[in-house]
């Protein structure tokens, strides 16, 4: 039934709905009530986390040690010993469990365990918890790979993990410890290991560990504007390495590295049962030669574009001392390049014995050769340059930053032949060059500067 109300007002009538009108109310009051309902939910939650806060000035925390580490003994499937509870207020309130010890301190022991008060972590109380830091921990390698088997969720645990943070963490070798390293450990909805996400050199490197079938990890390596954090710091535009871990070591099936304008491949295997070994192979095609080959020599000895191959094995009792004694064989061609600080033709202009100290230039169409590296040696064999009318053939060795070998060279420019024999010695950083003459048949003249020229450059102020 429809009520109509009409009054006289300023000479026009109005007609008002009853029903509608209470229903206008009754939302009014429903908006009230949200509101006033939301108010005191809040109100709850900052006098609860108020309570929790002040909890130190009326009782300890360590009333409820022992039923945390009963709860933490769960969750890592191992003793666990917290040395002592406290309350953070700033920057953000947080509950800290300090020096804490799972089994023994040569198994796990970590310096500090944050626990948040967020929203998220009060609203899931006793079901799940997420972003809590470990700072400063120190795992043994037998119980850092087999974390995901330790914290998998078990019957009637009722609590599950959502998110660790890592900071400061490391794990302990027999000889040495890996890290420390910044990190973060995921988490799936059912509770078990996601991945592990490790992070370097301030973001530029990105590790990513994930559980694979029985006791193996799927690995994986990206890095961009990465440094080798080894002896010799080559400089990676962008790093990529796909492998599998298990408790012998990593197979690493893919590597792609974008290196000095071109392009690495390879794989590589990485044992530590036995000591420690490392072996593989690289094929780079490509690469800037200039510097790269700067990288191992402060003096440039080369420039062009360079493939080559490789072969190498690191072997060492300890993962701090593996890199100290290479093993890397291979060979390598650089075409369309220039040799810096070695003129070898113009010992050829003259038939008299000379020494030529460091300087000059030997331009070239290719170079190529064999090369051998030890931690005391690089051997240079089978030596080849070409360079048109100009060759030269011939070995060297560098030990203790001292050059040695020996040079054959032969230029031909026209009707006009000439070789002769170098003898390659002294510092790497200032090479000289003795010749006993150049040799020419039936006593040809000399080549003229002009027919050299195209070939050799004077070196420049910086040589």
């Amino acid at each position: 039934m429809l009520y109509q109300l009409s009054y006289r007002g300023s000479g026009m009538g109005r007609i008002i709905d009853a029903p509608s009108c209470s229903v206008k109310k009754n939302r009014i009051n429903l908006s009230t009530k949200i509101k006033l309902m939301s108010k005191n939910i809040l109100i709850g939650f900052l006098a609860s986390t108020g309570v929790v806060a002040a909890a130190p000035l009326f009782f300890p925390y360590s009333i409820f040690k022992i039923d945390v580490e009963s709860k933490l003994s769960m969750l890592s499937n191992t003793k666990a010993q917290i040395g002592e509870i406290s309350f953070n207020y700033s920057p953000q309130p947080e509950f800290i469990l300090s020096n804490v010890v799972l089994d023994t301190s040569d198994t796990a022991s970590i310096g500090q365990i944050s626990i948040p008060l967020s929203t998220y972590n009060i609203l899931n109380l006793g079901d799940s918890i997420r972003d809590i830091t470990l700072a400063k921990a120190q795992f043994s390698r037998a119980f850092a790979i087999d974390l995901p088997n330790r914290l998998l969720p078990k019957a009637g645990s009722g609590l599950k993990i959502g998110r660790i943070n890592l900071a400061d963490t490391s794990v302990k070798l027999e000889k040495g410890l890996i890290g420390p390293v910044d990190g973060q450990l995921r988490f799936k909805a059912d509770g078990s290991i996601d991945d592990l996400l490790i992070t370097s050199d301030q973001g530029r490197a990105e590790l990513q560990v994930q559980p694979a079938e029985g006791d193996a990890f799927k690995v994986q390596l990206n890095a961009k504007g990465w440094q080798l954090p080894f002896a010799y710091p080559v400089q990676f535009e962008y790093l990529k390495l796909i492998g599998t871990a298990n408790r012998e070591g990593i197979e690493i099936a893919d590597i792609r590295a974008d290196l000095y304008g071109g392009l690495v491949t390879g794989n590589a295997v990485l044992k530590w049962d036995q000591g420690w070994n490392l072996a593989g192979q690289l094929f780079s095609k490509n690469i800037q030669a200039e510097p790269f080959i700067k990288v191992f020599s402060n003096v440039t000895r080369a420039s062009g574009r360079m493939n080559a191959d490789a072969q190498f094995r690191y072997q060492a009792a300890n993962y701090n001392t593996l890199f100290k004694q290479p093993q890397i064989s291979g060979r390598f061609i650089i075409q369309d390049g220039m040799l810096s600080n070695f003129d070898l033709v113009t010992p050829l202009k003259s038939q008299s014995p000379s020494v030529q100290s460091r300087g000059g230039q030997t331009n070239f169409n290719t170079l190529s050769g064999a090369i051998a590296i030890s931690h005391q040696s690089v051997q240079l064999r089978q030596l080849s340059l070409d360079a048109g009318k100009f060759r030269s053939r011939g070995d060297i060795v560098i030990r203790d930053n001292k050059i040695s070998g020996n040079i054959a060279s032969q230029l031909a420019a026209g009707a006009v032949t000439a070789s002769n024999q170098l003898q390659v010695s002294g510092a790497l950083d200032a090479p000289e060059l003795r010749s006993g003459g150049a040799y020419r048949p039936s006593n040809e003249a000399a080549p003229t500067t002009e027919t050299v020229q195209p070939e050799t450059q004077p070196a420049s102020s910086g040589e």
